[in-house]
């Protein structure tokens, strides 16, 4: 049969209407929340999540429509045509087109995702959507194997409903390993992309289970021998992505590190996102600016020689220590710089469970030393609901008051004390 004459009459082809209309439904629902990544895009970040949902989906149903495709040959009798086409000749065609098809769906919502956030695909969102056609690929032959076994009427939805679970599920257990090898989409931070270990361990298992398929039950006849063979063969490919992963968190090793960075020199040298630098100039004056005057009040011990944007940072939490500092900017944001967050990541944690109460003043002095007090002030109200709890806002402000009119050196000795009895238990008044 002639490739484009199947095209016309196979499952995966009939049903695209429906599937399509169903993954636009999806993409369309995530559209929302797509559109915030076009703020400081990345496209492998904003991908990833576009596909994350899609992927089990797409995986599933390419498995079940090569189920039914797989039977309708065996019931036009291609199977009974002995040596005059092989086993495999007849296999391809028919699963090229489930791949080519799920395939569509997949690169559809990933197009339409980078035509929101407003960037082109790169090589990291390639080598994503490539190993998604890897996944799809194994999983279209799996279930054009069990439908060729067993017949579609009830292997398809068997099948389908199996490879869902079986990427879905680990998901939402505490196996931490089991999360990174079913061929599920991790979702990818700024300046992230897909490792090579993070590739080999999604991809190990599903191809390993469509090879041992193809050995077990690919020929005309089961034999003992190539059984256990497939059993060794689905067995190392799941020993194998285990080894890679046992020893990850939720969170797998991704490459890191790989969007450019823009710095403007100084004191402290500022790096920011090239894409989202904006005013990187008046940041790392306003930075430095801030910088010296909590350094003048003593409030940290020396001043940074680099603060880096939290996106483009090795350290991916607010780190004041020492002198290279890493913030979150909100490099990108329409909001602007949360500059109470700074405020908050200057004073940092003094112990290990604090007074926050107590805790407010000494952050309020530090934010109003940067000049960024009604900034914390307005978080504050947020935060605490409208003061109802702890101390009111007009007692924090005149103590901010008294504390200003005294000298330097007890300013410095009041705001230690402050960390001091928010570890102790809190102001008595």
């Amino acid at each position: 049969m002639r490739f484009f004459t199947a095209l016309r009459t196979h499952a995966a082809v009939l049903a695209l209407p429906v599937t399509g209309l169903f993954f636009a439904y999806v993409f369309f629902t995530t559209k929302g929340r797509i559109s915030h990544f076009a703020s400081l895009p990345w496209p492998a970040e904003a991908v990833s999540y576009a596909i994350h949902a899609p992927v089990p989906l797409a995986a599933a149903a390419a498995a079940g429509l090569a189920a039914v495709e797989a039977t309708r040959l065996r019931a036009l009798g291609v199977w009974e045509m002995g040596p005059a086409r092989s086993a495999l000749r007849v296999a391809v065609q028919p699963i090229l087109v489930v791949v080519l098809t799920s395939a569509t769906l997949i690169a559809g919502i990933t197009a339409g995702t980078l035509l929101i956030v407003g960037v082109a695909p790169d090589v990291y969102v390639l080598h994503l959507f490539g190993m998604v056609l890897v996944l799809l690929t194994a999983h279209a032959a799996i279930g054009f194997l069990i439908g060729r076994r067993l017949h579609a009427l009830y292997s398809a939805p068997l099948v389908s409903l199996a490879v869902f679970i079986g990427i879905s599920y680990p998901l939402g257990t505490s196996s931490w390993w089991a999360h990174h090898v079913t061929g599920a989409v991790g979702l990818m931070a700024f300046g992230e992309a897909y490792s090579l270990p993070m590739t080999i361990a999604a991809v190990l298992p599903t191809v390993c289970l469509a090879l041992a398929l193809i050995v077990a039950i690919g020929p005309r006849r089961l034999r003992v021998g190539a059984v256990a063979v497939s059993l060794v063969i689905a067995g190392s490919g799941l020993l194998g992505a285990y080894g890679i992963t046992r020893e990850w968190t939720s969170f797998a090793p991704a490459a890191n590190g790989l969007a450019p960075v823009s710095c403007e020199g100084g004191v402290p040298e500022v790096c920011m996102p090239a894409v989202g630098s904006g005013d990187l100039e008046g940041m790392q004056t306003a930075l430095s600016g801030m910088t010296t005057k909590l350094r003048a009040k003593a409030i940290i011990a020396e001043i940074p020689t680099r603060i880096t944007d939290i996106t483009v940072s090795s350290t991916r939490r607010p780190d004041t220590a020492g002198k290279e500092w890493t913030l979150d900017l909100a490099a990108g944001s329409s909001d602007g710089v949360s500059w109470e967050d700074v405020a908050i990541a200057v004073v940092g944690m003094p112990c290990k469970n604090p007074d926050w109460n107590t805790l407010h003043y000494g952050t309020l002095w530090a934010a109003r030393t940067m000049g960024v007090a009604d900034d914390y002030l307005a978080w504050l109200t947020r935060e605490s609901q409208s003061f109802r709890t702890g101390d009111s806002k007009e007692q924090l402000l005149a103590e901010m008051d008294r504390v200003s009119s005294l000298p330097l050196s007890e300013q410095q000795t009041w705001y230690v004390e402050q960390l001091r009895l928010s570890c102790e238990g809190g102001r008595t008044g």
